[in-house]
C-alpha cells in the first residue's frame, strides 16, 4: 500500500485500500501516500476521461434542461444565488472493494439555500497548488455534483472524496485538502448530519 505515482491534475491511484481505512474519516481514509505533480501547463483547460483532467468537463444537456452558457466557473460561480437544486451522484471506481454506504448513490438537495451553500463552498475552494506534494491514497470514490437553476442546468462538478481531493468542473482544478469544511457543508445539505463526512468513503465489509 506504499506505492506512489504521479499524474498532472486529477490523480487516480487504482488500488485496494486497507481495511482499517474503511472505518476512518476522510483525513485518514487511505493507508499510504501518493505524490501529485502540478504545473501551470497542467492547469490549462483540457478534456475529461482516463487521461489527466486539467479543466472543466464539456457542457452537456441533462434531464434538468439546457446547460447554462458560459462554462463551469463562469456559469455556476457567477450565479450561485440562482441555484435551486443539487443532485449528488456517487461514483465508485473501485467496486471490488465492496464498500458499504449508509446513504443512496443519488441524493437530491431540493432546498435552494442548502444547494447554494454547497455551490458557494465549491467556488471558494483554492486552486490546486503547483509543484510536488504528498497526498493520501485515492480510495476510488468521487461525487458528481449537478446544480440547476430552475429548469436550466450547470456543467457538472466532480469532487474526489480521498487522495488529493481534486475538484474538476470549475475551470482550473481545485482541491479540498485545506478546506475540509466543504465536506461538512455537503453532507449537511444531503441530510447526513448523523453520519458525518466520513460516511462519504463508506466502510469495508467485516
Amino acid at each position: 500500500m506504499g506505492t506512489s505515482g504521479t499524474r498532472a491534475g486529477r490523480v487516480r491511484l487504482r488500488m485496494l485500500f486497507c481495511a482499517a481505512a474503511g472505518a476512518a474519516g476522510l483525513a485518514v481514509a487511505a493507508c499510504g501516500s501518493q505524490v501529485a505533480v502540478t504545473s501551470s501547463a497542467a492547469q490549462s483547460p483540457g478534456t475529461t476521461g482516463s487521461s489527466p483532467v486539467t479543466g472543466s468537463p464539456k457542457p452537456t444537456a441533462t434531464a434538468g434542461g439546457p446547460v447554462v452558457p458560459g462554462g463551469g466557473h463562469a456559469a455556476l460561480c457567477s450565479n450561485v444565488p440562482a441555484v435551486t437544486r443539487l443532485v449528488v451522484s456517487r461514483v465508485n471506481t473501485l467496486p471490488q472493494n465492496r464498500q458499504r454506504f449508509a446513504f443512496p448513490a443519488g441524493v437530491t438537495v431540493a432546498n435552494p439555500t442548502q444547494a447554494q451553500a454547497v455551490a458557494k463552498a465549491l467556488c471558494a475552494l483554492p486552486a490546486m497548488p503547483s509543484g510536488t506534494f504528498n497526498c493520501p491514497n485515492d480510495a476510488g470514490v468521487n461525487y458528481r455534483l449537478s446544480f440547476a437553476a430552475g429548469k436550466r442546468s450547470f456543467p457538472a462538478v466532480t469532487a474526489d472524496a480521498s487522495g488529493c481531493t481534486i475538484v474538476n468542473g470549475l475551470g482550473t482544478p481545485r482541491t479540498v485538502m485545506k478546506s475540509p469544511q466543504f465536506w461538512t457543508i455537503l453532507t449537511h445539505a444531503m441530510g447526513m448530519e448523523r453520519t458525518g463526512s466520513s460516511a462519504l468513503l463508506g466502510t469495508m465489509p467485516s
